[in-house]
């Protein structure tokens, strides 16, 4: 089949990306996932983008290795579906389960991919894997090694390859993904596939675009508030899914611990780029002709073929915008319009 045209929706956290997700959800041509689905194969550590990096933009004999085995026992943790009664399996897996998600193929083609890279493996004295091991293996081949038995403390050493990697990359999500797309579909949205934090490297890799959805940092934060202790009257401006703990990533517990980390996150965005669209909450919900416009221009699609009205409801989204103004607590609102002012929605 075709490339199909990878499109990333991310956010800085608790900033409305649903929003675009649910219009882009519109689009016959693309295939979106649940909301409660993430893709994390290419931005946790140890996978795709980490492996990239390793064996194409800054290669060498050590960290190619490492990152290669790194890779493989992601794949494992991340690809297995154990059954109840599979203790160890259990153990290993970090609960995505991508073979129930991908037909039983996950691991079978992350496997490959990664074999794909080998040129060829020697056996050699190799301290660096130590690093790697655990206490009882190290602890063994350090009594090999004085009992004088070094030819049983050598290891095998890959020799790897990834002058074509983002190629080999593109063929794996595309492998992947069609398993899960229908006919006619030529897009897939990834929900946070990649993160806003610098895409370049995964934008080259996949030949992708990707939606920046930001957010006033006042509605961010009240929003986000701990629901355990948050008052009574503000109980109901606090996020329907802030259960007090998904939301805790966002440090609203400590004021000005949630300025540094928003000024911090949104410093990091990155320099403009054509293969990027920042698009704005507010804008998206209040006045969504133009903002809608601008996206599906952006990603190449046929306003006319959207299906408007089935998941995208900007009027029940804009209940969302300004709900710092209802807030108990106006000192802290003015703490965060002078500390974050160039982020402000009215600024």
């Amino acid at each position: 089949m075709a490339d199909l045209n990878f499109i990333d929706v991310s956010g800085v956290g608790n900033t409305g990306k649903s929003a675009v997700v649910d219009l882009l959800r519109e689009f016959p041509a693309l295939w979106v996932p649940e909301y409660w689905f993430e893709f994390d194969l290419l931005r946790v550590p140890g996978g795709l983008l980490d492996l990239r990096h390793a064996l194409l933009e800054d290669w060498s004999p050590i960290r190619s290795d490492a990152a290669l085995r790194r890779f493989d026992r992601v794949v494992e943790m991340m690809g297995c579906d154990p059954r109840p009664w599979q203790v160890g399996a259990s153990l290993r897996s970090t609960g995505q389960r991508y073979d129930a998600r991908f037909g039983g193929h996950f691991r079978t083609l992350a496997r490959a991919f990664s074999a794909s890279f080998r040129v060829g493996a020697y056996r050699s004295e190799w301290p660096y894997r130590a690093l790697s091991d655990g206490t009882a293996k190290r602890l063994a081949l350090k009594l090999a090694r004085r009992a004088g038995l070094r030819r049983h403390v050598t290891r095998d050493v890959m020799l790897l390859d990834g002058r074509d990697f983002d190629r080999r990359a593109r063929d794996l999500m595309n492998a992947l993904f069609a398993r899960l797309v229908g006919a006619g579909v030529t897009g897939v949205v990834l929900n946070n596939g990649f993160e806003p934090f610098h895409p370049q490297a995964a934008l080259d890799m996949l030949g992708a675009r990707q939606i920046v959805v930001t957010r006033d940092p006042r509605d961010v934060y009240v929003s986000g508030l701990n629901a355990h202790a948050v008052s009574a009257a503000d109980r109901s401006l606090i996020a329907f899914d802030n259960d007090g703990m998904n939301k805790s990533f966002l440090a609203t517990d400590d004021l000005a611990l949630f300025v540094a980390r928003f000024r911090r996150y949104h410093e990091q965005l990155g320099p403009a780029d054509p293969r990027v669209l920042k698009v704005r909450f507010e804008d998206l919900v209040t006045s969504p002709a133009p903002e809608i416009a601008r996206i599906a221009a952006f990603l190449g699609l046929d306003p006319a073929a959207r299906v408007g009205g089935t998941h995208f409801r900007p009027d029940q989204s804009a209940r969302n915008v300004g709900l710092w103004r209802s807030y108990s607590r106006q000192d802290e609102i003015d703490y965060l319009t002078r500390e974050l002012g160039p982020w402000l929605a009215d600024g």
